[in-house]
């Protein structure tokens, strides 16, 4: 895998370096526009964690702020959770709560450059994944269009979640394309390992589990290995991961307010019926039925194969259908919608892949549609709570269209070498087909 991520690195490092020059601008625009809320807790909880140690899941955000040092300039403001969320304790996962202790380790002192630090270290981390992915992709990028807007996409995601969001998306999403990269090697046990990381990361990589036992049962014997570094704390340190567990389970004490515009339960908020809250449900269901069919399987194949072979034969429609938790949980974000696009590596089949990308896409539309359903909620609560993040309020949106015209450009750049190198291509191609020798 090291080898094959550093050729990658090299075959790619014109794009990488306007990609870190771009990023390395994003971060002070972001840090200006937006209250980056995660990455300041997350600095709050890793500054923490090397007074009280793993006793830091026990407490609340209020209850750290009153026993950190004033001079911290820690605030209920910038770095804990909204009010409405209640009660709630540190509930990132042990290996994502680690990253930010070593790296407030690695840069000590809190201060105004603090912050920027674990922003940079993100950025690293996001141009990484950006290599992985061309590695899973291989030729795809190249020649399929599909492959080239995927990759476009998730440049914006993660330049968003890393430079201008702080958040843990970039370190779980290279965890899980290193988990997929050792699958595609055939070293099942190193990557049932790397996914419990990135599970401990964030939870969503979960979602690949089944597919990995499927197709080698006996590996998730190390994936129970890698979840002890959560395990251990949790028996002899008495840490507490209640509130992790009420995110997991969605139950209504978590959070007071619904924050997901998709959310079925919204017919009932509060003490009143609104019947438009099914509306995204709905045309969600109807889309499927037109849809689903591409992805099972031919009875003829589901005969002829053994019991194994028979339930992977389902894997794709288990892809498919995962975009459909979204829909379950009260408590989803807009960026959720790109937690479950790297699974698209789990598909094999080209019009598939870019069925499944077409699903997400309507999925956030409905997102959308589904704030304009549901505005007479929405209006009262948690889109002001959102739109306060914004500290310059609608000039907010003159540096945004800076980063996407810094992010476009690169795009442009990285799209006209890529129909560059395809050209020539075709050209060796058609040579070595008259018989001439390329050298």
């Amino acid at each position: 895998m090291l080898s094959t991520i550093s050729y990658k690195i090299y075959e790619m490092r014109r794009y990488l370096v306007l990609s870190l020059v771009i990023s390395i601008i994003a971060i002070p625009i972001g840090d200006a526009l937006v209250i980056q809320r995660d990455r300041n807790r997350s600095e709050m909880y890793g500054e923490a964690f090397w007074i009280y140690g793993f006793e830091v899941y026990n407490m609340t955000d209020q209850e750290l702020l009153a026993k950190l040092p004033p001079e911290w300039n820690f605030t209920e403001d910038k770095n804990a959770l909204p009010g409405y969320l209640g009660n709630i304790t540190y509930e990132y996962p042990v290996f994502g709560m680690l990253f930010f202790a070593i790296a407030v380790w690695l840069f000590p002192g809190v201060n105004s450059l603090q912050p920027l630090w674990l922003n940079f270290l993100l950025i690293l981390v996001f141009n990484l994944n950006l290599v992985m992915i061309a590695v899973l992709m291989g030729d795809k990028i190249y020649n399929q269009k599909w492959a080239r807007m995927f990759f476009g996409g998730y440049f914006v995601y993660g330049l968003i979640m890393s430079a201008g969001g702080g958040k843990l998306e970039p370190l779980a999403d290279c965890l899980l394309l290193m988990a997929l990269i050792l699958r595609q090697e055939g070293q099942r046990n190193k990557s049932m390992f790397t996914l419990g990381l990135a599970v401990q990361s964030k939870i969503y990589p979960g979602v690949a589990f089944p597919i990995l036992f499927i197709e080698a049962p006996l590996s998730a014997v190390w994936f129970g290995v890698s979840m002890l570094l959560t395990i251990l704390p949790l028996v002899f340190q008495g840490m507490s991961i209640e509130s992790l567990i009420r995110h997991i389970l969605n139950l209504e004490s978590y959070s007071s307010q619904i924050v997901n515009p998709m959310y079925p339960g919204l017919v009932f908020p509060d003490s009143y019926i609104w019947p438009p809250a099914l509306i995204p449900l709905v045309l969600y269901v109807g889309f499927m039925l037109f849809t689903t069919r591409l992805f099972l399987p031919e009875m003829r194949a589901l005969r002829s194969s053994p019991w194994k072979d028979r339930i992977l034969l389902f894997v794709p429609l288990y892809v498919y259908l995962l975009p459909a938790i979204l829909f379950v949980y009260r408590w989803v974000m807009p960026w959720y919608l790109m937690w479950l696009g790297i699974v698209v590596f789990m598909l094999r089949d080209k019009t598939q892949s870019i069925a499944y990308l077409k699903v997400i896409s309507i999925v956030g539309f409905l997102y959308t549609f589904g704030l304009l359903c549901n505005f007479p909620y929405f209006s009262t609560g948690t889109l002001n709570d959102f739109l306060s993040h914004f500290k310059t309020g609608w000039l907010t949106l003159v540096g945004v269209g800076v980063m996407l015209l810094l992010t476009l450009i690169s795009y442009l750049i990285w799209a006209k070498e890529v129909k560059r190198r395809e050209r020539k291509a075709l050209v060796i191609r058609e040579a070595e087909a008259r018989g001439e020798l390329v050298m």
